[in-house]
């Protein structure tokens, strides 16, 4: 057992190896340089956390470095020009703080350029690489590890996010770790392991607000099915609950103290919706997709004075509201589909490179990973298939799946809120390749047994 445990972490050790020398190399071949190369979250997260760091706290950073200068209409009908000057401090809470956090804490130790921050991916791109080996190995076995553990690090869709500077590398990350102790609940549903699933499922919605659904359905399903009486199933049900809610609340509450309007996560639900909701993607070229067009113009008060990020949000989201009551049957008959289609890459898929390419992504990694994406689908879905008939966990792998195509459903279709589900198809192709080495390697020994006998034979 101890030499099989040293060869398992020996072949894991030079997969990280070959993982981060990939994304080395790809960040000196294809990685933006300059801030003008950067998409435009991907400016928030390397200036948030350079200004975090320079101890200015959750600041909006666009407004910060950059200011604005707005023509506004008031409502008599005056038009007046709103000038927000450079250095405006604003807080922000436009996305959840973990990956500004983790990349601030580069920053404080002076490590606060761009490749910096991609070098700070990579290493977290990279530790994904051991999770991803762990979970394959507690979820089936030690190969179905190291082929979970082969596939992070050669995939383009995941390792991506290194290079642009994006919260999916985050994001896939604390998907892993909730995943590992949401099989391990699953497994053995005490209290502890309640509490501890709990907090990585929190560090999780820290990174990506939609991956909070993953802890109260996995929890409920497993208790629901453990042999423990129904007190103390809501009791650890209850525990997941509040550690949850503990480790959400410093975030919460900072942002309900400095914010004009009550609010959790993030306050860029109405951003989102508005652009999502609108002629270019109900009735044109990019349809199920968003338009940044469709989010002007940026709400003011009565008298054109800048409102704060809450009440922006809360402005949006009711002119988004508003056209989708509109606009019912399309949203539910056309958009909707389109949008899950999308980000799976039914629908449009070369656009849809093109759209990620136009984000942000290099060329070369973006193709790849779509050509990738190919491949490893049909493998995924045989592999569900595989571990469902060994009635082995599939709910909390394929779960991430369900997420992100509910995400796309509410939002919009792209490649990036796919991001958690790259999890289910990296692990479930997993399951798949093993199986069919396990079919080789039983073919080629059933040959190797043949043939000396066929030799035996020809001799008598």
């Amino acid at each position: 057992m101890s030499r099989r445990l040293s060869r398992f972490w020996v072949a894991l050790a030079l997969i990280v190896v070959v993982g981060l020398a990939g994304r080395f190399v790809s960040m000196s071949l294809w990685a933006p340089t300059t801030r003008l190369d950067l998409g435009g979250d991907a400016v928030y997260y390397h200036e948030a956390a350079n200004l975090l760091a320079d101890g200015k706290g959750f600041i909006d950073p666009y407004r910060y470095l950059f200011g604005s200068t707005e023509q506004v209409n008031l409502p008599d009908g005056r038009v007046v020009e709103v000038v927000t000057p450079v250095g405006h401090v604003e807080p922000t809470a436009g996305h959840p703080p973990v990956y500004v956090m983790y990349l601030g804490a580069f920053s404080w130790l002076g490590f606060s350029s761009i490749a910096a921050h991609q070098a700070a991916s990579i290493l977290l791109g990279s530790a994904s690489i051991v999770l991803a080996g762990l979970l394959g190995r507690s979820w089936r076995n030690e190969r179905v590890g190291l082929i979970a553990a082969f596939l992070t690090a050669v995939y383009a869709n995941i390792w991506v996010n290194d290079l642009v500077v994006m919260s999916e590398t985050a994001a896939i990350f604390f998907t892993f770790v909730t995943t590992i102790f949401g099989l391990r609940f699953v497994r053995q549903p005490s209290r502890g392991n309640a509490a501890l699933f709990a907090v990585a499922a929190a560090l999780a919605a820290l990174s990506r607000a939609e991956l909070l659904l993953f802890l109260p359905i996995v929890a409920a399903v497993a208790l629901w099915r453990a042999p423990l009486p129904w007190k103390e199933r809501i009791f650890r049900y209850t525990i997941a609950g509040v550690v949850c809610c503990l480790v959400l609340a410093p975030w919460v509450i900072r942002n309900n103290m400095v914010m004009e309007e009550p609010l959790t996560l993030s306050d860029g639900t109405g951003t989102v919706m508005v652009q999502a909701n609108c002629d270019d993607t109900y009735y044109g070229k990019h349809l199920g997709y968003w338009s940044l067009r469709c989010g002007a113009p940026q709400p003011h008060g009565p008298n054109g004075e800048l409102l704060d990020e809450s009440q922006r949000d809360v402005v949006v989201r009711d002119r988004a509201m508003t056209y989708i009551s509109n606009h019912k049957t399309r949203l539910v008959t056309v958009v909707v589909p389109a949008r899950i289609a999308r980000m799976w890459g039914l629908y449009q898929p070369l656009e849809q490179v093109r759209l990620d390419i136009g984000e942000g992504r290099p060329s070369i990694p973006a193709k790849l990973g779509f050509i990738q994406y190919v491949v490893l689908v049909p493998l995924a879905l045989f592999g569900a298939v595989l571990q469902w008939r060994r009635k082995q966990p599939v709910l909390v792998v394929g779960l991430w799946a369900v997420l992100a195509t509910v995400t796309a459903a509410t939002a919009f279709g792209t490649t990036r809120y796919r991001t958690a589900a790259e999890v289910s198809v990296v692990m479930f192709a997993a399951i798949s390749l093993e199986y069919l080495w396990a079919v080789a390697s039983t073919w080629r020994s059933r040959r190797t047994a043949v043939v000396p006998e066929m030799s035996g034979l020809e001799q008598t």
